[in-house]
């Protein structure tokens, strides 16, 4: 999960609950990459076989060979419910897309 969203969102998805299945999530600022050069991000992502979840598509646009989830934070709940919006479209997505393709995938 890149830094423009809530940290809480990796956490609704790594505790799961009766609406959501729990998933493997971290948030960069979880693992030491708050702040971090787009590249290094991406890299991380890449060795550890994790989609990237992110608003800065145009900064990632480059990446070929990895998992990026293009979401618009326009598109999701404002305010306090903009984690638990994140989280349950994430969920949705994860279980439409158990094996997803190299590149962006934009989950509506």
């Amino acid at each position: 999960m890149d830094e423009m969203f809530p940290t809480a969102v990796a956490r609704l998805l790594r505790a799961g609950r009766d609406d959501l299945d729990e998933h493997d999530a971290v948030h960069v600022r979880e693992v030491g990459l708050g702040g971090s050069p787009d590249n290094v991000v991406a890299e991380v992502a890449r060795l550890e076989r994790r989609a990237l979840v992110t608003e800065n598509v145009a900064d990632f646009a480059h990446e070929r060979d990895m998992v990026l989830v293009c979401i618009r934070k326009r598109d999701l709940p404002p305010g306090g419910a903009q984690a638990a919006g994140l989280a349950a479209l994430l969920d949705r997505w994860s279980r439409d897309n158990a094996r997803p393709y190299l590149g962006q995938h934009w989950p509506t």
